[in-house]
């Protein structure tokens, strides 16, 4: 573990936080994020300025009709403060996974068929912290899953879990791509 995880906690927890304001709106938002994050993922391979501007228009359409839908329910009941939350804990989740699946890969000079990830060039006050970081190592378990598969080195458990998470947040073959993003 490194000062990295306590970031990306954070970022779960506020996201969290956030949909228990919003409550059932908080769910619709969390929920719908992470739902069009992956076809985001795959318009950001092909064109990332698109991307961008889609992500926003689509945070604005499921902000504007959790808003609309759901106009009285920001009061009330602890069930749908929970739901807000948990809507807020699915999307922060998401994006941390879509994060620490994105850093690029790097090869070894040395052996084409080695790979770094995280990569060994990063700037030296990160490089030590992505090393030891377990979310990271999260990231790169997603992001390498079918390789690590093939040498068998994926406990049996976590197969399902990581070949799942692979399928949502890496598009296309990155290792093979010379260096290129989780994404």
């Amino acid at each position: 573990m490194s000062w990295i995880d306590p970031i990306f906690a954070v970022v779960v927890g506020v996201m969290t936080a956030f949909g228990a304001t919003r409550r059932i709106a908080g769910l619709w938002v969390g929920v719908g994020g992470a739902i069009l994050l992956r076809p985001l993922l795959g318009l950001a391979d092909q064109a990332p300025f698109a991307a961008i501007g889609a992500a926003l228009l689509g945070g604005l359409i499921l902000a504007l009709l959790g808003r609309s839908l759901f106009a009285g329910t920001r009061t009330g009941d602890w069930w749908k403060r929970t739901a807000g939350a948990l809507g807020g804990a699915v999307l922060g989740t998401a994006l941390v996974l879509a994060l620490v699946t994105s850093l690029p890969i790097q090869r070894s000079p040395f052996d084409p068929n080695q790979l770094y990830y995280p990569p060994r060039d990063l700037p030296a006050l990160v490089q030590g912290a992505s090393q030891r970081s377990w979310t990271v190592g999260v990231g790169r378990d997603v992001l390498l899953f079918p390789l690590l598969d093939a040498q068998g080195v994926v406990p049996e458990r976590s197969a399902p879990v990581l070949r799942g998470l692979h399928r949502l947040f890496v598009v296309g073959q990155p290792w093979r791509q010379g260096g290129g993003a989780g994404s």
